[in-house]
């Protein structure tokens, strides 16, 4: 009788049931973690790197042992260092997801099977030839550095810059893997200088040294250079002006001058001030480059717009003509 008196209330509609719960097998899973790869790899450890949602309070690794998986970490976000592995030992992992409770998911799906075989003994195998430097922002006393990333078979911790000095490699920099841009200081004008880079890796193997690279330094001049590059599109313009201090002396207070139509309009400006007059302006630098000294540099511009569009012109910097636009 209770049962069939319960049934007579709902048909009535007297009572509203809310919507079960969820349960955890109905809720959608997270995403597969994906791209699952081992890197760096020796004799006795590896990196773990993969691609996860970023729904979870940390991805689970497991590891493939006795042919069970079992959990090797937790915890972890799209990275794993292995360490005390076993030189010559074939190791598998994957990994999945766990949901975190109230989000509206479940644990994901594993990801791939990884497997992969550490070195059988310590890694003797030096890195590839770095590629020729290059050089940028040369000036009279300093220059950038450049060069592109040597490969190893293990990884690549870092670089040697080396200088050519009384016809004999010296070392001037030992840096990381991830420092292939160097500014080099204290360099003499219009002097011709010569650079090579050689890798290293974590066990002490050396690649062989680059191609070297030479560059000369500016020459001093009575004053100093500005350079001016002009890019118009549609209705619009960009100008970016550099100014060297080729000079033995500070440049202080400097204004660089240009002429413009009052009908255009100036949208943004960088490095310094910009003051419009009826047939032109003129910039004044920023608090913080207002004393430019020997061998620096500042860079100043800004962008504008009209139409018909009048690209600005005849620049000058303290009165002397800049090349160029």
């Amino acid at each position: 009788m209770r049962g069939a008196a319960v049934a007579a209330v709902l048909s009535a509609g007297l009572v509203t049931l809310g919507a079960l719960p969820a349960s955890a097998a109905t809720l959608p899973p997270l995403p597969t973690p994906t791209n699952l790869k081992a890197l760096h790899v020796s004799d006795t450890a590896a990196d773990l790197d993969w691609n996860g949602s970023g729904l979870t309070a940390g991805d689970v690794v497991q590891q493939l042992s006795g042919g069970s998986w079992h959990k090797y970490a937790d915890n972890t976000y799209g990275f794993l260092a292995l360490t005390g592995l076993t030189p010559g030992a074939t190791y598998t992992f994957r990994v999945y997801s766990p949901a975190l409770e109230g989000l509206g998911y479940s644990d994901s799906a594993p990801s791939a099977p990884l497997s992969f075989t550490t070195l059988s003994a310590p890694d003797s195998v030096p890195p590839s030839k770095p590629p020729k430097p290059d050089f940028s922002s040369i000036s009279t006393t300093a220059m950038n550095v450049s060069w592109g990333q040597a490969t190893d078979n293990v990884q690549v911790t870092g670089y040697y810059l080396q200088q050519l000095v009384g016809g004999a490699w010296t070392t001037i920099r030992t840096v990381d893997a991830y420092s292939t841009f160097q500014t080099v200081w204290g360099l003499s004008p219009a002097t011709t200088y010569t650079f090579a880079v050689i890798a290293f890796d974590a066990r002490g193997n050396v690649s062989p040294r680059s191609d070297p690279g030479s560059a000369t330094t500016l020459a001093t001049t009575p004053y100093p250079s500005c350079t001016v590059q002009l890019t118009s599109f549609n209705n619009g313009f960009s100008v970016y002006v550099t100014i060297a201090n080729t000079t033995t002396a500070a440049l202080n207070n400097w204004t660089v001058a240009f002429t413009l139509p009052a009908s255009v309009s100036v949208s943004s400006i960088f490095g310094g001030y910009l003051n419009r007059t009826a047939t032109g302006g003129t910039i004044t630098p920023a608090s913080y480059n207002t004393t430019i000294g020997p061998g620096g540099g500042a860079f100043v511009g800004f962008s504008g717009y009209a139409n018909p569009i009048t690209p600005p012109s005849g620049f000058t910097l303290n009165g002397s003509p800049c090349t160029g636009a």
